[in-house]
């Protein structure tokens, strides 16, 4: 039967008024069992059994539900009908009700239906997963479960492609369908059933699949880039160095556009010895030539640490700080890659004149940079030990002003950082200056060491163990 949609109530009471207007009005002793039958893609059935007397025959009645839509009926008998009501925007129905409209004052609501009647449209969800020997990524539609369907009963759109997920995809179990084609970084769209038509969807046995999606309303996601090659650990790692960190939201850049950053890493000639990474590293000179805020600061040190004994090193390798606080690869890749199997670390970060710094605790590791950023600059990742940062602009930065490299900040009294930098600039002339240097004396990493007047390299270790009291010290907050 066809339902017809209730505009006005009154004109359809208008209506039926002058089509039986002959009878007289009466007692209503009709009532109805309201039951809801099968419920699919394109709405839901409502059971209407009436009971009583007079028989529906005399009456016209109508079926609302609780979202505000009323549905006439297109006749009327006295044992009953099966509607089926179409979904509107409402993806949940509790109430429907049976309605009269000959006997508005005796007989209006003669049966009703409560309870939760969801839509039953399935949430598309997938996966991406990283195949390092390719930097390529597969996709999984992961809640496929078509067991008692057929693929050809879907269709799929990827990329404005569309196909059938017969032929564009391989069933990897009863719920897991991978896209025949591997996906290169970028903006990627996909969705299954995408076509105009209004929940779109089929059958299954006991339940119902109705994708929601439509060609507007594609899923759309990005992969990121991944190097060849790049197995074992891929992670997003990001910090701010307090010597050159002004405020906002970039640091100074003041090294590289001077020429002095090298193109080999400098921490094996300070006495770094690397673990599992070869010494010597080096990057070529087309790195040092981005400007802006991917512009490159200065080299830094990543290590893994042992989950089970923070104070081993795993894995430490060669790094490159940029202006945003993106620690990059050398290789120019946005994300790390470190060649250890996938699991559980600590992760540490060092800068050769900032105390390092390390997250309070180990956290899982995987070859897809995509699943874990590190952020140290966030007030929400939490470090290990006690004031291992320091909160400067609304970031937090690496303590800055270890000029010896000892692990500990000290401004006056044996092994200080400030003594080491008046000797550099001729000892007896305080106001002296040295100038394009790339040295751990350079506190704030501009390239010039200096220690009075503006932008001293002093006054930061000053700032770092107090200010008010030159006699405490910073230490390195690592096990």
């Amino acid at each position: 039967m066809v339902l017809l949609k209730y505009i006005a109530r009154s004109a359809l009471v208008l209506v039926l008024g002058i089509a039986i207007a002959h009878k007289a009005r009466s007692q209503c002793n009709v009532a109805s069992v309201v039951t809801i039958g099968t419920v699919n893609c394109s709405g839901f059935d409502v059971v209407v059994q009436f009971f009583g007397t007079p028989t529906m025959t005399s009456y016209a009645y109508a079926i609302s539900t609780d979202d505000g839509s009323v549905y006439l009926s297109g006749g009327t008998n006295s044992s009953g009908y099966t509607y089926h009501v179409p979904w509107t925007n409402d993806p949940v129905v509790t109430a429907v009700n049976v309605t009269a409209f000959d006997d508005p004052t005796a007989c209006q609501s003669i049966g009703a239906w409560t309870g939760t009647l969801n839509r039953p449209v399935m949430d598309l969800q997938y996966s991406l997963t990283l195949d390092c020997s390719t930097g390529l990524r597969a996709l999984r539609w992961t809640n496929a479960n078509i067991a008692c369907g057929s693929a050809g009963s879907h269709t799929y759109t990827v990329d404005g492609s569309t196909g059938t997920v017969a032929s564009g995809f391989t069933q990897e179990s009863a719920a897991v369908w991978r896209y025949n084609t591997l996906l290169a970084a970028g903006t990627h769209t996909f969705g299954i059933d995408a076509t105009p038509t209004a929940y779109p969807g089929y059958n299954c046995g006991s339940f119902t699949q109705c994708w929601a999606l439509s060609t507007t309303g594609l899923i759309t996601f990005v992969a990121q880039s991944v190097t060849p090659g790049d197995c074992g650990t891929n992670f997003n790692l990001r910090a701010f160095l307090d010597g050159c960190y002004v405020s906002g939201t970039l640091m100074s850049d003041g090294l590289r556009p001077a020429g002095l950053i090298p193109t080999t890493e400098p921490y094996t000639a300070l006495g770094y010895a690397y673990t599992g990474s070869p010494s010597g590293l080096t990057i070529a000179p087309t790195v040092l030539s981005t400007t802006g805020a991917n512009a490159i600061v200065d080299w830094m040190v990543v290590e893994l640490r042992s989950a089970a004994s923070p104070a081993t090193v795993v894995y430490s390798r060669p790094v490159l700080v940029q202006r945003d606080g993106d620690v990059v690869d050398t290789d120019g890749s946005v994300y790390i890659n470190v060649p250890v199997a996938a699991g559980s670390y600590y992760v540490a970060l060092r800068h050769r004149n900032h105390l390092a710094v390390m997250m309070a605790a180990a956290i899982p590791l995987s070859v897809d940079p995509m699943n874990t950023t590190i952020d140290f600059r966030s007030q929400l990742q939490a470090a290990y030990g006690t004031n291992a940062r320091v909160l400067k602009s609304g970031n937090y930065c690496l303590w800055a002003g270890d000029v010896t490299g000892d692990g500990t900040i000290r401004y006056i009294g044996a092994n200080n950082d400030r003594d080491p930098i008046l000797v550099a600039i001729g000892g007896s002339s305080p106001n002296n200056t040295v100038s394009n240097v790339y040295s751990p004396l350079d506190v704030n990493m501009n390239g010039v060491i200096s220690y009075v007047g503006a932008n001293n390299d002093r006054d930061p270790i000053l700032t770092t163990v107090g200010g008010s009291t030159p006699t405490n010290t910073r230490v390195q907050q690592l096990p």
